[in-house]
């Protein structure tokens, strides 16, 4: 799976997430209910945030917000996918125009990317790369972060060689988790990020990655 797939399947559950097909007009309100709702919960944060807040922040009616979204966890789901989408949209931008010479200076990027949008996506620190709500049916594999491992995974097999198997998965799996949770930390009381807990965690990441080739 290349990030280019997975960016395809974020996009179709996103759809699959509202009440209504997806036409120009309405993508448009549903973009503003979505831009609303990340700066809601960058305010007030995910558990505070309700529909009414966003239909307020949007300058629309609460009958607006359910004609797309039958609830609060819909809304954030939505949002929580175009999270998604916009990181690995940059990460895949940026991997082209870096051009990196090994599979880990590509995983460096892909922290790189998650710093950038910590300091520019509205939201994104509150709602996280992780899936924002566990359903017990979920399989494995349908784990967010498995499914950006994944996706890693088939890149550094085709352009660097590397066997994709199991191990090297759950690597990328651990290290994409990591990632998400110590940039959170950085950002959680400095908007722009602390960068003595920035610069830890690029090092512990670096190192944790080079770990793999010494197995």
């Amino acid at each position: 799976m290349s990030l280019s797939k997975l960016i395809d399947e974020t996009l179709l559950e996103m759809v699959n997430v509202r009440n209504e097909p997806v036409q120009v007009r309405s993508s448009t309100r549903i973009s503003a209910l979505i831009d609303a709702a990340a700066e809601v919960v960058e305010e007030v944060g995910v558990e505070r945030m309700t529909t009414a807040m966003v239909a307020e922040r949007a300058g629309a009616s609460i009958g607006t917000v359910y004609r797309y979204f039958p609830d609060r966890i819909a809304v954030l789901s939505a949002l929580s996918l175009r999270s998604m989408d916009r990181f690995l949209r940059q990460t895949r931008e940026n991997i082209l125009r870096d051009t990196p010479k090994s599979w880990t200076d590509m995983m460096m990027i892909a922290f790189e990317t998650g710093v950038e949008m910590h300091r520019t996506e509205v939201g994104f620190t509150s709602i996280r790369l992780g899936d924002l709500v566990s359903y017990p049916e979920v399989e494995p594999s349908g784990i967010r972060s498995a499914r950006i491992a994944g996706a890693f995974a088939a890149i550094i097999s085709q352009d660097f060689g590397l066997e994709s198997t199991p191990e090297l998965e759950l690597h990328l799996e651990m290290t994409v988790n990591m990632t998400d949770a110590l940039l959170v930390r950085a950002f959680v009381a400095e908007k722009n990020g602390d960068e003595k807990i920035i610069a830890e965690a690029r090092s512990v990441i670096q190192n944790y990655l080079g770990s793999f080739s010494q197995k």
